[in-house]
């Protein structure tokens, strides 16, 4: 695959959106101005190798995925998910972004709900130790809010 500077663009606003920022916050979180990501998105020029790691490291997503638009195995259209290892209140922030961000109109109607948790649960066996216990936490904080 070669590299298309346009597409590359297009990618770049698209995990920007699904994240819920604005030029302006994206640039913050990676240390660069709002025009700058503008001139990325556009195509009217390209960030340097610097620039897609930080981005690759600060939004959890492939830098093979941000370059060339191939998915490493991740479905299509979401950014992977934030590492355990990031910074515990930015990497929250992030996800909560995105979660607000995930469309829901594939388990509204009728039986959504019953689908969304035949979804979770055929999802739960591949899961480790570590990440059911950090969905244990994250649904007991969330009971106790609500």
């Amino acid at each position: 695959m070669e590299w298309d500077q346009e597409a590359f663009g297009f990618r770049l606003r698209s995990l920007r959106e699904q994240l819920g920022l604005s030029m302006l916050a994206f640039g913050r979180e990676i240390g660069t101005s709002a025009s700058r990501i503008k001139h990325w998105e556009e195509g009217k020029s390209a960030p340097t190798a610097g620039w897609i790691v930080k981005i690759s490291d600060r939004f959890g997503v492939s830098a093979n995925r941000l370059l060339m638009g191939e998915e490493d195995g991740m479905d299509a259209g979401e950014p992977d998910l934030p590492t355990a290892d990031e910074e515990g209140e930015d990497a929250l922030a992030v996800l909560m972004k995105m979660m607000e961000s995930l469309p829901d109109r594939e388990y509204a109607g009728g039986h959504g709900e019953e689908r969304l948790i035949l979804e979770i649960q055929s999802r739960l066996p591949a899961l480790s130790m570590r990440d059911l216990n950090e969905i244990l936490v994250l649904t007991t904080l969330k009971s106790r809010l609500e």
